[in-house]
């Protein structure tokens, strides 16, 4: 007995029982929703319009040194129906993985999928993960957490055809500085493509890279991203951002957003927001207004958009919340901006109504 706790002594003393941690964590958003719009209304129920439904798993193992060892699993859930969410893997149309004729999608991790290394350097990740041009150019400072009616997104992300990839990004190397008021990271994802000679896929198809800078001291917050990634065919899809937030106080925050998305065979789509958000105890009112603007190589292509969004959440407790919000979408000329499944045509309107419960863990 004593010489198997010496031993067990000598291996603690050379690292071999590092210290780690593995969290299971989550959340589920349910609502009900009614959308309409082009003449058209449908009841439903509906998930993430207040937060994003979600399970994860996420670790750290101490090395040490300073040097740790990271990991993070996380997909989205459709909870209303209890499917997961589908991913791409190669950040193109042919890498896509669409679900089953039924609408079903098994749980896979297309949120965040990744193993790296952190200490004093900062974080370096291999695996999948969130653009920086969308969470530090078009989501950082969304009142709506790009979630629900009146998410940001409903303006964004509207130029033609589904080649292009968005929000998250497969098969990347991700670099993040040390958490300071300064800080940036960069980013390269590749599509993985075998080279060939057709002309509707290009050897570097799928393959971008996207970069941030952000400074946050005090009440003031302001980021800028971009992502550029290569499409033969239709061009390189590019985006550019910039976000800003002053908390006037503990309770009420001012926020606004430029951003900006183009591609060569449907020109460009910009987008600009003003918002606010205030809490009063343990509720909290949300408003935002967004002009959007598509220049499309025809007349047939170009318009603007206007949404307007209001929401309100009760936090029952610091996990459980009752929310609402509505949202109404007006295009003008050739826009065809909407909010809500029901869509809108242009130079018409669109309205979606959300009532729900969220829960984390």
């Amino acid at each position: 007995m004593k010489k198997t706790l010496i031993a067990l002594a000598a291996l603690a003393a050379t690292g071999a029982f590092a210290q780690s941690s593995v969290t299971l964590y989550g959340a589920v958003d349910a609502s009900f929703e009614h959308n309409s719009g082009n003449g058209l209304s449908v009841n439903k129920m509906n998930n993430s319009n207040l937060g994003s439904s979600k399970l994860g798993f996420k670790g750290t193992e101490d090395l040490g040194g300073g040097l740790k060892a990271v990991f993070k699993l996380e997909g989205g859930l459709k909870n209303e129906s209890g499917n997961g969410k589908s991913s791409n893997t190669t950040n193109q149309a042919s890498g896509t993985n669409t679900a089953t004729a039924n609408g079903s999608q098994g749980l896979d991790f297309q949120r965040y999928s990744y193993v790296g290394l952190a200490g004093n350097f900062g974080e370096l990740h291999l695996g999948r993960e969130y653009i920086w041009s969308f969470w530090y150019g078009e989501g950082t400072v969304d009142p709506f957490s790009t979630n629900g009616p009146a998410q940001a997104t409903n303006m964004f992300y509207h130029l033609g055809g589904a080649a292009y990839v968005a929000t998250n990004a497969s098969n990347m190397i991700t670099y993040m500085s040390p958490d300071a008021p300064v800080q940036g990271g960069f980013q390269y994802f590749m599509g993985q493509n075998v080279a060939n000679s057709t002309v509707t896929v290009g050897h570097s198809d799928g393959t971008g890279y996207s970069a941030f800078l952000k400074y946050q001291q005090g009440p003031l917050l302001i980021s800028g991203a971009l992502s550029n990634t290569t499409y033969q065919v239709k061009g390189n899809y590019k985006v550019t951002g910039l976000s800003a937030q002053y908390d006037i106080s503990s309770a009420f925050s001012l926020m606004y957003t430029y951003a900006k998305e183009q591609q060569s065979a449907y020109g460009s789509n910009t987008e600009n927001m003003i918002a606010g958000q205030f809490t009063t105890g343990a509720t909290t009112w949300k408003a935002s207004y967004i002009h959007a603007s598509q220049s499309g190589l025809t007349a047939a292509s170009t318009g603007t958009g206007n949404q307007y969004g209001l929401g309100v959440h009760y936090a029952l407790s610091k996990r459980t919340k009752l929310y609402t919000t509505v949202a109404e979408v007006k295009n003008s000329g050739n826009g065809g901006y909407s909010t809500g499944s029901v869509g809108a045509s242009s130079g018409s309107s669109s309205g979606n109504v959300a009532v729900g419960v969220y829960h984390s863990f």
